[in-house]
């Protein structure tokens, strides 16, 4: 798909450039810190660890007010993976008495430290000339640096920036499980494939189960028989990983749909999108006006990481839905969020109460021994008859309130699916019912599930 108009396209994205590109006194600022750390840190460290600047500040595809970096501490290959991830974290902490630091744990411990405006990521890795030498994931990271720069000019890096704002206008940015978007290092390959973000949007609007090879003699249909993702894109530095494997489906198919709506026509609205505060009372106006029924659990969330919260809370919901949908209560739709300290699950039901009885079909008339089966089973049914060539119950219903029905699966959270992690949460739950849901902590959560609209 060409774009409609290419000249206002070239100046909606000058426009949106000037307002995301860092000035150059922003950038000597953020070097200035970053060194400041970096000599702090090589201070603390053996002459053998290599510090290293990295993310987008050390690729030149950072935007403006993103005071956040990522540091690493390099070891040789001889240090056994505790003996690097233990001294990296020491020498991290000692670099930094007296200032804020924190622990964090990814794949292996590091430590975040906080100065003033900004906040560093000091990562422990070892040094690596080439993939082969990985000893863990984040070794990797020093390659793509490379990488990046080898194969982005200035305009290529703008065009990353303006990717990335583009991406995080539609929230579809950021490799995070609760996310499920595009990575920075994802966007960066993009430009790279394609040579221009107006190329990417063009290519893009007509994507079909993309797969994406930039290194190699390896094709597009070789890669897709290797992974199952939406989106596969190999990594150039290590062809054995798909970049993309964390990007939904939902996700691309939100890209693919934006890329042409912004080519059909360009506009600043596809990177400056007003965000709208969504009230209480137009929470409620609109759960009337819908004639459903709504329940809100709320419960603390597990003691852990946001990249295992967010996909157990996911878990969590579907089971939930798929307990309701056995009872026969009909789920209109579903949502979740947590900002790390309580988890809150969104259901939307068509009716609050089920008729007091149900009916079970049974098997055709012809399988003689499912319906002496089936007659057993239902021997105590209100009613047993035969519809055109089946055997029907007609029984008493169970559970007939939806609340009731939720409240009894929180009570026995394994028995109905809920993943471990949240099982000791959500024994906690607290339930809203009907317009009580539409409380002022809750607006933002609420306002995107009822008023979210793409076009």
């Amino acid at each position: 798909m060409r774009c409609a108009n290419p000249k206002k396209a070239e100046a909606v994205l000058a426009l949106a450039l000037s307002k995301i590109k860092p000035s150059g006194s922003e950038t000597r600022k953020d070097f200035e810190e970053a060194n400041r750390l970096i000599k702090k840190l090589q201070a603390s460290c053996p002459e053998s660890v290599i510090v290293s600047l990295g993310g987008s500040l050390a690729k030149g595809t950072n935007i403006a007010g993103n005071n956040e970096f990522d540091i690493f501490l390099l070891f040789p290959r001889h240090y056994s993976h505790h003996e690097m991830t233990m001294l990296g974290v020491h020498y991290a902490r000692k670099a930094f008495a007296g200032m804020r630091v924190e622990s964090r744990y990814a794949e292996h411990p590091y430590i975040q430290v906080f100065s003033g405006d900004y906040h560093a990521d000091v990562v422990p890795a070892y040094k690596i000339a080439d993939i082969s030498q990985k000893g863990s994931s984040v070794d990797r990271t020093q390659l793509h640096t490379a990488y990046v720069n080898s194969k982005l000019d200035s305009k290529g890096k703008d065009d990353v920036r303006l990717l990335k704002r583009f991406m995080k206008n539609f929230g579809i940015y950021g490799a995070e499980l609760r996310v499920e978007g595009f990575s920075g290092y994802l966007c960066e390959i993009l430009i790279i494939k394609y040579g221009s973000l107006m190329s990417l949007f063009e290519h893009a609007s007509s994507w079909e189960a993309p797969s994406l090879v930039l290194e190699g003699d390896e094709g597009g249909q070789a890669a897709r028989k290797r992974f199952n993702s939406p989106l596969v894109v190999i990594d150039p530095v290590d062809t054995g990983r798909n970049v993309a494997a964390v990007v939904s489906q939902t996700s691309l198919s939100r890209f693919i749909f934006e890329c042409r709506r912004f080519l059909a026509s360009p506009s600043k609205e596809f990177f400056h999108k007003e965000a709208r505060a969504t009230s209480v009372a137009q929470i409620k106006a609109a759960i009337k006006a819908r004639g459903t029924e709504c329940l809100l659990l709320a419960f603390p969330a597990p003691p852990t990481v946001p990249d295992v919260v967010w996909p157990q809370l996911k878990k969590t919901a579907q089971a939930l839905v798929r307990h309701l949908q056995s009872l026969d209560f009909s789920v209109f739709g579903h949502y979740y969020w947590s900002d790390g300290k309580e988890c809150t699950i969104l259901l939307e039901v068509d009716r609050w109460e089920l008729p007091a009885v149900r009916k079970a079909a049974g098997p055709a008339i012809r399988f003689s021994k499912d319906v002496d089966a089936f007659v057993g089973k239902h021997s105590r049914a209100l009613n047993l008859h035969i519809e055109h060539d089946r055997m029907v119950a007609v029984e008493k219903r169970e559970v007939r309130d939806c609340a009731v029905a939720l409240k009894s699966a929180c009570r026995k959270p394994r028995a109905v699916g809920v993943p471990e992690g949240m099982c000791a949460g959500i024994l906690k739950y607290r339930l809203l019912e009907g317009k009580a849901v539409a409380k002022p902590k809750y607006a933002w959560f609420l306002g995107d599930y009822f008023f979210a609209k793409i076009a």
